[in-house]
């Protein structure tokens, strides 16, 4: 799927958050070799570099844009791409409050990623890419965070 160059980097941290989230799913099925402290390591060093600031990057330079350009905006698929903000937040607290967290829930937690990231690829960003003038989305690019994972 081609996208906009301003949303690039946006889809490099995507690709980055499937990382996790596939190792999140495998956990405990053993189809992992990662041990537990490792994944669970590795989501909380995502978290800390590139999550918490990508999902700050789409609610407060990418939706808050589409929102000034879109005149019929899709309030239901806004909402929803919020929800799962929150709820990926309040799941990723849980799971740093008790390093004990159990399997299922990082199963949950990688399974929620997945979806989250598909939805935004395949339902947001497309209406983001006709809804905001080229120039603007170029402006936005400029004001996201670089990656770790992928220097994006």
């Amino acid at each position: 799927m081609k996208r906009h160059e301003g949303l690039i980097p946006l889809s490099h941290h995507h690709h980055h958050a499937l990382v996790v989230s596939k190792s999140l799913k495998e956990i405990g099925t053993g189809k992992s070799d990662k041990t537990y402290k490792v994944i669970l390591r590795e989501l909380i060093d995502f978290w800390e570099k590139d999550g918490n600031e990508h999902f700050r990057d789409e609610e407060e330079v990418l939706i808050p844009l589409y929102l000034r350009f879109e005149n019929e905006p899709d309030i239901d698929l806004i909402k929803k791409v919020l929800y799962q903000h929150a709820e990926i937040r309040g799941m990723i607290a849980a799971i740093r409050n008790n390093q004990q967290a159990d399997h299922e829930q990082l199963n949950l937690l990688g399974y929620l990623l997945e979806e989250h990231v598909r939805l935004e690829e395949r339902e947001l960003f497309p209406i983001i890419e006709k809804a905001v003038p080229d120039n603007y989305l170029y402006q936005a690019s400029g004001n996201f965070h670089k990656d770790s994972y992928s220097g994006y």
